[in-house]
């Protein structure tokens, strides 16, 4: 372990620490209206839909590979 390290760790800082004061940046709420909210939504879904259609491709490439024939 170097010396930093094991100074850090001993709870010995070095003369050239300093303390920097994090501020929190606050957002402001926005409203948004029903039909953005929809948009988002039809949005949430395909992209909900694309990943279960990558699931069932790769279960049905998990069957070819271990030999056994999807039938549906």
């Amino acid at each position: 372990m170097n010396k930093n390290k094991r100074d850090f760790f001993n709870g010995c800082f070095p003369g050239n620490w300093v303390e920097v004061d994090v501020k929190e940046e606050t957002k402001e709420q926005q409203r948004k209206d029903v039909a953005t909210l929809l948009a988002e939504l039809e949005e949430i879904k395909n992209g909900f839909e694309r990943i279960q259609e990558k699931q069932m491709r790769l279960q049905n490439l998990m069957k070819f590979y271990r030999g056994e024939l999807a039938t549906e």
